[in-house]
């Protein structure tokens, strides 16, 4: 028994540990290199230098007990008033790195080799978190940090619960998020247009059902409801992050 319980507490310790969870960033580089040509998969991976699209999605929270990359940990995330729009301001927040970041590969033929790669790094990563809802969520409960709740009689914050534990009662897959929403191919240009303030705007826009949890004791139907958006916002990251690759490492 005293074995048992030891396996279930490391389970929740570890889903409580990362944004989207490892499984999470890693469908989301998943989906990004389905979506991507072999030229711009190659240049990629030539930038990576042996590190896998898994990883590279991960670095930045396999980074975090690092004490030297402390200054990133802010950048997961911005908060926003109840009503309040995405805005991009300056400092270290999740809209204004990823514009930085952007801003910088404009320019790659002035970067080294592992700054480039340091800034595919840093895509592969916010892009994912940006799709996270409570990653610009509210500054009050801190992104829905201090929320807690309670699901099969395990107690969860409601950030870690959708960073991880619904993918993992759901068991969502690559599969599920390829196939969570059919896009056209014009639909799928517009998707890509990168635009960080729209982007970050759709996200917050889920922030009403990710609420919506009724009581501190959380239904199967709203876990299921959820996991349903989960899927659809793992295929967005992907297929907006396969966009930006192309943009900049196609040729």
């Amino acid at each position: 028994m005293k074995k048992i319980f030891s396996i279930t507490l490391i389970v929740f310790c570890f889903l409580n540990a990362n944004a989207w969870g490892s499984k999470g960033h890693a469908i989301v580089a998943q989906v990004a290199f389905h979506h991507l040509d072999e030229a711009t998969k190659k240049n990629v991976l030539s930038y990576l230098d042996g590190m896998t699209i898994e990883e590279a999605a991960n670095w930045m929270d396999n980074i975090k007990d690092d004490h030297s990359y402390d200054y990133m940990k802010p950048w997961h995330y911005a908060n926003y008033g109840e009503g309040k729009p995405v805005e991009i301001l300056q400092g270290a927040n999740i809209m204004y790195q990823l514009e930085q970041t952007l801003k910088a590969l404009e320019h790659k033929d002035t970067l080294t080799k592992a700054e480039i790669k340091l800034k595919i790094l840093y895509l592969f990563h916010l892009i994912g978190d940006l799709h996270q809802p409570l990653h610009l969520g509210y500054g009050h409960d801190k992104g829905g940090n201090t929320v807690q709740l309670n699901y099969k009689d395990k107690g969860t914050n409601l950030h870690s619960f959708w960073d991880s534990g619904i993918i993992y009662y759901e068991r969502i897959s690559l599969s599920d998020c390829l196939q969570a929403q059919t896009y056209s191919a014009t639909e799928l240009k517009s998707l890509q247009k990168i635009d960080l303030l729209i982007w970050g705007n759709d996200s917050r826009t889920l922030l009403g059902a990710v609420y919506d949890y009724k009581k501190a004791k959380v239904s199967n139907e709203y876990v299921a409801q959820s996991g349903l958006l989960i899927e659809k916002q793992l295929q967005k990251a992907g297929i907006r992050l396969a966009g930006v690759l192309e943009k900049f490492f196609k040729s």
